[in-house]
Order: structure tokens, then C-alpha cells, then sequence
């Protein structure tokens, strides 16, 4: 890095406009692809594909160009670790991460109430107008759409709209909160790998040179082997869907153990394979072997029978309830693990807000920091209370979802899958251990709604934080003081944008003539649920029973790898292997990716482990890249239902 580099910050005027337009474009182009083409999910996961597509353009095609000019024209490494981080935190907000389901589940209910799911009687006279829209006519255009000449009636979504965006908006600054407080412990003190992080600083990594005109990593042939399989692979078969002469290479499929037993699924997903590669040995190793005894579990349970009753809202895969209510077990103990071990760190620095200094290598100061995680549960707390849930309803899921929001970011930085989930959410705890007995439908109601902001956890707020601030005081943190500034920003023009071209696309073609999912599945999905809970409910005790022995063999694993260096299995594969992320897209990935680093680490040492880096990151890379630009032609010659790439 030059003397005059160094001298400068990385959130100026031009990195930060550059990464605003670049979020508006992503709040454009994401639903445009999701719900018109149907095409690969550009925003769908912890490391948004069309950041790192644009990013790639940026450092590969742009930043060439701009230094031929004048070497002043070009982007500064840390220019452009601000551009991606505004992408970052702005792509969670789109289509996957929050805008594909928050307007057809706030006004779902109304339109798709009948005499036959007594939604009527049971969810509409609960619903508040403050949250969903009230006119009946504005809800049924946005599913069937606008007659000729007729304007969207934003009127009868402002009063939703202002609200929900004032919650949604503190939830974030909560967790961005939350991410400063935890960001030492998990960097520094722990020194996690994240893996997701590997990517976008190679494509960084030379920027600062002075004799650089393209950047190591472009100039690697071994990157462009990589880059070039999934390239090959997936527009060979993308061709296939217009002629043919090109006869598809399947590279997903299902293994069929025995008769009256679920088909475990497999695919060949470059991404996790080239992710995979970077993750612990041991990570990756605890991963599919949680993956084997879950599966072996489940097809003993199915075979003879033994159930615990009916599954649960956003229950991830087809786990089934007793996998799902012992990986929320195991859950719960890693987030309590968490926070005893993080203990220490967070006193200090709440030692340092009492005596108001500012933490070292922090963006936003301690006092800041507290103040903000403190005001905004209460708000969070308040707002939920006034918009119908009660007190101690309103407390759980505040408390439940930070706590699922720190356990699931913790793995992601230490795993660097970019799909996590969590096995379920914590509406389904709170709704079968009270019973609609003591809830009442007004809960059961708010409830339903609030699927808003915690039901898609694979693209979530808190795994972009903790990878801005990991990428952020990797540099010198003092050149980053404006990031809290550049990524609200990248919130609100995120928010804004995706919010106003979904509703004109749902306007213009109706919402049901769209994406099947976020217009017919999400909207009924959670007042189908909470209608089954209130018609029949289950016993909780079975359920309660299973979830304190995933609690009870999480508390041993993590007792075992921290009273014993041999022991193999690293205790964050149990929580999310039998995830639907997993079963469906990752497991078999992860477990070549496992074989492959053993045999290299083995026989090669470190030195092949790092000079075979480039290669994995260039299937990551290639896979992005056709996945996104086969969605513009696709989109340009009206083809739909290409998904080159999902979670």
C-alpha cells in the first residue's frame, strides 16, 4: 500500500455512490430474476452471488480499464472493501432476505381467506391495520393485477409500509449492534476463519500496487480452470433448454436406500465444493457425519413409525420434527456456549463505555455500541406490544430470535456456508409450548406476521455484519469510521428499491401469475400453520423431551472438544446438518471437499493446500458468474425456470 493510500479512508464520497448505485441496481435486478425470469436466487444466502458478480466486474473489468486512463481513476483496495460490503448488507434486504415475502404475508391473509380456511373468523378480525392493508381491492390487484390505465393505490399501503420499516430498521441497527459487540471475540480472541470472506479480498488483494494493472488472482491460470468447469458445465446445459443438440449432464439427484424410507438428495454444488475446501477439516468432517447419523436416524424413525407429532412453521427440509426439535436443542445450548465464552470480552468493553473510551479496532465506540443493543430491544419489545402480541410474547421472540440470529452468524463465520439456517424459528417454540389455549388468536395472529422478519434465515442481516466487520478491521479500522453511515445507506436504498419494483411488478402482472412461492406458498404458510395448531393442537412434552436431548449432546460435544485436542467431531455440524440447506444442496459437496483437503493436506502438505486455493475459488466464482449472466439471457429471450444456482 502507498504513503498516500494509507492516508486516506475507505468510505468516500465515490465508494460510497458507487456502492448505493450498485445496491439500487441489486434491488432492481434480484426480483426481476427471481420473480419474472425464475432464475437463479441472486440474494438467497450469506454471500449474495451478484455482489461478488459485481464485484468481480469491478476488479477484473473495470479497475484495468480505469488505470489505463490514470491511475488516479482507479479504485483503492479498501474503495472497493466498501463497495462490497454496502452490496453485502443491501442484497439481505432484497427478494430472499426480506421483500419477496414481507408484502404478500403481511397482506396474504385477506386475500386468500374462504369460507373453508375460516381465516375470517380466526386471523382477519386480529390483524392490525397499522400492519397489513385493509383494502381489499388494492390486495386483490396486487395478486391479480392492475386493470389498464389504473395506478398502484399506494395509499392503502403507506400506514404498512412507514411501519414496518421502522421496525425493521431498528432490528437491523440492533443486530449491526450486536455484531460490534461480538466481533473482537470471534476475530481476535477465537480467530475465526470465515471463510466467505477468502473470495472478495483475493479479488482485492493488489489493488494498492503500483505496477498492478489486473490482479493476482485474474492472473492465475489455475483460478480459470476453476472458473471454467462450472462455466462449461452449466451453460452446456442451459443451451439445453433451447435446442436439442445439447442433452443435459444431471448433476443433482437422489439415492434410494430401502423401500418406504425418504430418497436422500445429492448434488454436485461447486460453490459449497470450492466454500468446503476453505473450511476446517474438522468442520467439514462433523458436517456430513451428522448428516449420516441424522439421516440413518430419520429412517429408522420412519420405518417403525415413531413420530412426535405434526411438523412446525419453517421446520427446515424434511427433517421431520424429531431432527428439527433436537438440532433446536443443540442450538440453544451453542448460543448460551456463546455468550458464557464471550463473557469476558464483553464486560471489557463494558468497562470502556462506562469510562466512554473507544474501543481499538472497533467502527462504532462501546458506548454507542450498548446504548443502541439496549434501546433498540425496548423499542423492538415496545413495538411488537402495541401491534398486538403480549408482553411476554412480544419478550421471547425478541430474545429468542437475537439468540438464533448470534448462533447461526457464529457458525457461518467459522463454517463459511453460505446457506445456513436454523432448524426452526422461534414462532414454533413459543406457539406449541403456550397452546392457542393461553395465546389466544390475537398472538397466534401476530405471530403469523412476524415470519416477516425471522422466517428466511439463510439470507439474514447478522451473517452480513459480522463479514462487513471482519472485512472492515482486517484493514486499518480507522479508514472505516463512516462504514455504520455507507451501510445504512446501502439499507435503505436496498429496502426502497426492492419494495417499490416488486410492487410494480406484482401491480403489472399480478402476484400469482409470478413466483408460485412468494405469492401462493409464503403468504399461507404461516396462518395454514398457525389454523392446524388452533384446530388440533400436539402435546408439547414430546417435543420438549426431544429438544433437551439435542441440548444434553451438544453440552457433551462441547465438552469433549474442549477437554480433549484429539476429539474429531467439532460440535457446530450437529445444530444445522440435517437442515433443508444442507440435506438438499450441500452435504455431498462438503464431503468431497472433505476428501479431497485430506488427500492434499496428507500427500501434499500445506504448500499444495494453498497453491490449489485459486482453483476452488474459481469454481465459487465461476458458478456466480454464469448464474448471473444466464439470467439476462434467459430474461432477454423469455425463458423461465433456469436456477443454474439456489442457496
Amino acid at each position: 500500500m502507498n504513503k498516500a493510500s494509507s492516508l486516506l479512508g475507505g468510505v468516500t464520497f465515490r465508494a460510497t455512490l458507487t456502492g448505493a448505485l450498485l445496491v439500487a441496481m441489486i434491488s432492481v435486478i434480484s426480483p426481476w430474476a427471481v420473480l419474472v425470469v425464475k432464475g437463479s436466487q441472486l440474494t438467497s444466502n450469506a454471500i449474495p452471488i451478484i455482489a461478488v458478480f459485481l464485484l468481480f466486474f469491478l476488479a477484473a473489468v473495470a479497475q484495468p480499464i480505469l488505470r489505463q486512463l490514470s491511475r488516479r481513476f482507479a479504485f483503492r483496495r479498501d474503495e472497493l472493501i466498501t463497495v462490497y460490503v454496502m452490496m453485502l448488507v443491501g442484497s439481505v434486504v432484497v427478494t430472499t432476505g426480506f421483500t419477496g415475502t414481507f408484502l404478500s404475508v403481511i397482506s396474504g391473509a385477506l386475500y386468500y381467506a374462504t369460507p373453508e380456511n375460516n381465516w375470517d373468523a380466526l386471523f382477519i378480525p386480529n390483524l392490525s391495520r397499522w400492519l397489513t392493508p385493509t383494502d381489499t381491492q388494492a390486495v386483490r390487484l396486487f395478486y391479480e393485477g392492475l386493470p389498464k390505465g389504473m395506478s398502484i393505490p399506494w395509499e392503502a399501503w403507506a400506514t404498512p409500509l412507514a411501519t414496518w420499516m421502522t421496525f425493521i430498521l431498528v432490528f437491523y441497527g440492533v443486530l449491526f449492534c450486536l455484531g460490534v459487540l461480538l466481533r473482537g471475540q470471534w476475530v481476535e480472541n477465537e480467530r475465526l476463519v470465515f471463510p466467505l470472506t477468502r473470495l472478495p479480498l483475493a479479488m482485492v488483494e493488489d489493488e494498492d500496487g503500483e505496477q498492478t494493472v489486473i490482479g493476482k488472482l485474474f492472473s492465475n491460470r489455475i483460478m480459470w480452470l476453476g472458473f471454467a468447469i462450472p462455466l462449461l458445465l452449466h451453460t452446456w446445459n442451459s443451451m439445453g433448454n433451447y435446442t436439442d443438440a445439447f442433452q443435459k449432464i444431471p448433476l443433482v439427484g437422489n439415492v434410494t436406500v430401502m423401500q418406504g424410507v425418504p430418497v436422500v438428495p445429492f448434488r454436485l454444488n461447486f460453490p459449497v465444493l470450492g466454500l468446503a475446501y476453505m473450511m476446517p477439516l474438522n468442520v467439514a468432517f462433523s458436517i456430513w457425519f451428522f448428516f449420516l447419523i441424522g439421516q440413518i436416524q430419520r429412517m429408522i424413525m420412519t420405518r417403525l413409525g415413531i413420530q412426535i407429532g405434526a411438523g412446525d412453521i419453517w421446520t427446515s427440509g424434511d427433517a421431520g420434527p424429531i431432527l428439527s426439535y433436537q438440532q433446536s436443542g443443540a442450538m440453544m445450548v451453542f448460543v448460551l456456549f456463546l455468550l458464557w465464552t464471550a463473557k469476558p470480552h464483553i464486560l471489557g468493553l463494558w468497562r470502556q463505555a462506562v469510562a466512554g473510551e473507544r474501543a481499538r479496532g472497533e467502527v462504532l465506540s462501546p458506548r454507542l455500541a450498548f446504548s443502541g443493543l439496549f434501546l433498540g430491544v425496548l423499542f423492538m419489545i415496545a413495538w411488537l406490544t402495541l401491534t398486538g402480541l403480549s408482553f411476554y410474547v412480544a419478550v421471547l421472540l425478541v430474545f429468542a430470535s437475537l439468540g438464533a440470529f448470534i448462533g447461526l452468524s457464529r457458525i457461518v463465520a467459522e463454517a463459511g456456508l453460505p446457506s445456513a439456517q436454523t432448524p426452526m424459528v422461534p414462532q414454533a417454540f413459543i406457539t406449541r409450548g403456550f397452546g392457542p389455549e393461553v395465546l389466544g388468536l390475537k398472538n397466534m395472529t401476530g405471530l403469523g406476521l412476524s415470519t416477516v422478519w425471522i422466517g428466511e434465515t439463510a439470507a439474514n442481516m447478522m451473517n452480513a455484519v459480522v463479514h462487513s466487520l471482519k472485512l472492515v478491521t482486517d484493514e486499518d479500522p480507522r479508514r472505516f469510521r463512516g462504514m455504520p453511515i455507507a451501510m445504512a445507506l446501502a439499507v435503505v436504498v436496498g429496502l426502497t428499491g426492492s419494495i417499490w419494483f416488486t410492487m410494480e411488478l406484482a401491480y403489472a402482472h399480478g402476484g400469482i401469475n409470478l413466483h408460485d412461492w412468494y405469492y401462493v406458498g409464503a403468504p399461507k404458510w404461516p396462518f395454514d400453520y398457525m389454523t392446524s395448531v388452533y384446530n388440533a393442537p400436539d402435546p408439547f412434552l414430546p417435543r420438549l423431551g426431544v429438544t433437551s436431548i439435542g441440548g444434553g449432546v451438544m453440552a457433551l460435544l462441547l465438552f469433549l472438544r474442549h477437554r480433549f485436542i484429539w476429539w474429531p467431531l467439532h460440535p457446530i455440524g450437529f445444530p444445522i446438518a440435517n437442515t433443508y440447506t444442507i440435506m438438499s444442496y450441500g452435504w455431498f459437496a462438503i464431503f468431497l471437499a472433505w476428501m479431497i483437503k485430506s488427500v492434499v493436506l496428507r500427500y501434499g502438505g500445506i504448500a499444495l493446500y494453498r497453491s490449489l486455493q485459486p482453483f476452488f475459488l474459481g469454481l465459487i466464482l465461476g458458478e456466480f458468474t454464469t448464474a448471473c449472466v444466464w439470467v439476462f439471457i434467459d430474461g432477454a429471450y423469455g425463458f423461465e425456470g433456469n436456477m443454474i444456482f439456489n442457496f
